[in-house]
């Protein structure tokens, strides 16, 4: 009928004469219309007005519970069959007033790309999928819109391989917590689907139980992408319900404008690297079981310390809830980014705004909207580097921001740090020879962006990379945006036990495995760490330490009345490496280098112990850093300094 019909022909499917049985077969298409010259197949009544055909399936019968919370269970169901399977040249094909009732896949495509197919003013109830393809298979300029879908333990929409151009318009798909088959979802992208466009889509009550186990991570999210999918956009979209994500991204360049998250676990969760909530709402998460918390915001980083994780724009919009069990803005892993500009945010005392969890180098940024002014970059734009020298340059700017390269002749010689809380610019040591040149960018919390050249010179003496002379007023050593409190490893100390005081650093813990701070991250294993010597302990008070992860791992130097000495600590034990019994006078510059797996100490200049091999006690780590422990010492040091060799 559809070959007989011909390129811009119709055909009509009776509507007012009953339902259709496809219990035990399929209608396979393999033919189509042209570019501009769809064929199409509708319902209509006996006077060819609009009218929705009824098509009856197989699958195990259900009603729509009366609670919407009620869940059931079809893992025994049978699924139902397919209705209208698109084989190759299905192409530019109309579907328009369907009604679905009882079936497994009203629309099921396995060419290998199928183009122009619009599918508009149906309804389903009680299917597994209403739109699916083969892995295999791509489609391209299809239009979805006007549909309703109630009842369905799988993906209602599944958008996957290299598909492209699709709309999806005025769709409301309810689950109806169908639970069971590994699982529902509202509207999926994967593979590398993109440039998706969703408006007015609702996803709500995607169920999964895992077989009615609560020590398993429950799945089902209304909106989900993967990697690989890029360009994908929602406007005034909502997800309600679901056990697991309202929205589920892993893909990039992710935009949602004025969507609606509520009653999910978790509101929103985001994996990929750039995507934007403009004027959306999160409202009040709930968890309806399985492992894991109640979350308004979720980002998972980088897999490793030197993997960049995501970049979260949320601007405008509201962020609601008052459970005291609710996470508002999580980061885990490493080094993602939320911008939050311009949010209404109102959360439960007890219920902390920003959690970051298993990992570091998660920067939130807030800011408002309104303010348009570029930050203003305070570094150095003119730097110098020692040849055959690592070189690393802290970059700095009046308020918190992100650091990336954009360009200059010489780009490819530098990094930036993936840590979104430094500002750390780096290059691997050279022979040296012409100047380099590098553009870096500050990107702040509303997005606004400032440039800027740096021009890198050869020279006998680096530019120092980190220096504090704590010239400024008595606080707790965080109260600097530069310095980094490290509690985890077995230290059992507070941020206020190492503190400025008299422009000078003193130590004031008395805990036995004391407390670390570590200063900007320089890039390299092999750095230096050095301070002038304030006061003379008489019993241990500090560690002046390299490769600092935690209290309880380092490589670093103490010195007291007696002696100083060289130490590794791993897991909280300490192994000497090497001591002088002559004590440091006040004044002295006492300076720890790591280099490969030797450790030096010099005083003054002059090596006093050393090189000593360590045991490669984290052997790659790049942040130098303070240690208290023991007794206090007020003050300790001054004038201290780090940076890479």
């Amino acid at each position: 009928m559809i070959a007989a019909a011909g390129p811009g022909g119709t055909i009509y499917v009776r509507a007012d004469a009953g339902p259709y049985s496809v219990a035990n077969n399929r209608v396979n298409i393999g033919v189509g219309g042209k570019v501009g010259s769809p064929v199409t197949i509708t319902g209509v009544d006996r006077d060819f007005a609009p009218m929705r055909a009824t098509i009856v399936g197989s699958r195990t019968a259900w009603a729509l519970p009366t609670d919407p919370e009620a869940v059931t269970n079809v893992r025994n169901w049978f699924p139902g069959g397919d209705v209208f399977a698109l084989r190759s040249a299905a192409d530019y094909l109309t579907f328009k007033f369907f009604d679905f009732q009882g079936t497994g896949q009203p629309f099921h495509l396995t060419g290998s790309t199928h183009r122009g197919i619009t599918v508009s003013d149906c309804n389903a109830f009680n299917f597994q999928r209403f739109f699916e393809h083969e892995p295999a298979t791509s489609h391209i300029d299809t239009i979805l819109k006007n549909l309703t879908g109630t009842g369905f333990s799988k993906t209602a929409i599944r958008i996957r391989g290299d598909s492209h151009n699709v709309l999806l318009e005025d769709i409301v798909l309810n689950s109806g917590r169908q639970d069971g088959h590994n699982f529902a979802t509202g509207v999926e992208c994967n593979e590398t689907a993109h440039n998706i466009t969703m408006r007015r889509v609702t996803a709500t009550n995607c169920h999964d139980t895992r077989n009615s186990n609560p020590d398993k991570f429950w799945n089902a999210d209304g909106f989900a992408s993967e990697r690989g999918n890029y360009a994908i956009y929602r406007e005034d979209c909502t997800s309600a319900g679901n056990t697991d994500a309202g929205y589920d991204d892993k893909g990039s360049d992710v935009t949602n404008v004025n969507c609606t998250a509520s009653g999910n676990k978790v509101n929103y969760k985001f994996w990929g690297p750039s995507t934007s909530n403009i004027n959306c709402r999160a409202r009040n998460p709930k968890s309806r079981g399985g492992v894991g918390p109640q979350m308004q915001y979720y980002v998972y980083g980088g897999s490793a310390p030197d993997v960049s994780g995501a970049d979260v724009l949320i601007q405008g919009g509201i962020v609601s809830d008052n459970g005291p069990n609710t996470n508002v803005f999580v980061a885990e892993a490493y080094n993602s980014v939320f911008r939050i500009a311009g949010v209404a945010i109102t959360h439960h005392a007890r219920a902390a705004r920003q959690t970051e969890l298993s990992g570091w180098g998660n920067a939130f940024l807030y800011a408002n909207p309104a303010d348009t002014t570029p930050p203003t970059i305070t570094s150095a734009a003119s730097v110098t580097a020692a040849a055959n020298a690592n070189f690393a340059h802290l970059l700095k700017a009046n308020r918190p921001v992100t650091w990336s390269i954009v360009g200059s002749r010489d780009a490819d010689e530098f990094q930036v740090l993936p840590d979104r809380c430094a500002g750390t610019l780096t290059m691997t040591a050279t022979a040296g020879g012409a100047n380099r040149q590098v553009i870096v960018r500050a990107t702040d919390a509303s997005g606004n962006k400032a440039d800027q050249t740096i021009t890198l010179v050869f020279g006998t003496t680096e530019t120092p990379f980190f220096k504090d002379d704590f010239n400024r007023a008595d606080q707790a050593l965080g109260a600097s945006a530069y310095w980094r409190f490290a509690p985890n490893g077995g230290g059992d100390g507070v941020p206020s036990d190492i503190a400025i005081r008299g422009q000078e650093l003193a130590i004031f813990n008395t805990a036995y495995r004391g407390a670390a701070y570590a200063s900007p991250d320089c890039g390299f294993a092999d750095h230096y760490v050095q301070a002038t010597v304030a006061k003379i302990p008489t019993y241990y008070n500090g560690i002046l330490a390299c490769r600092l992860t935690n209290p309880s791992n380092l490589i670093g130097v103490e010195f007291k009345n007696d002696r100083i000495a060289l130490y590794e600590r791993t897991n909280g034990e300490f192994k000497e490496l090497g001591f002088v019994t002559i004590p440091p006078l006040v004044g002295d510059i006492i300076r720890l280098e790591v280099k490969g797996a030797n450790a030096a100490v010099k005083k003054n200049g002059a090596i006093i112990i050393g090189p000593k091999a360590t045991a490669g006690t984290n052997a790659t780590w790049t942040w130098s850093g303070v240690v208290s422990r023991s007794f206090a010492v007020d003050p300790w040091i001054d004038n201290y300094e780090a940076g890479p060799l």
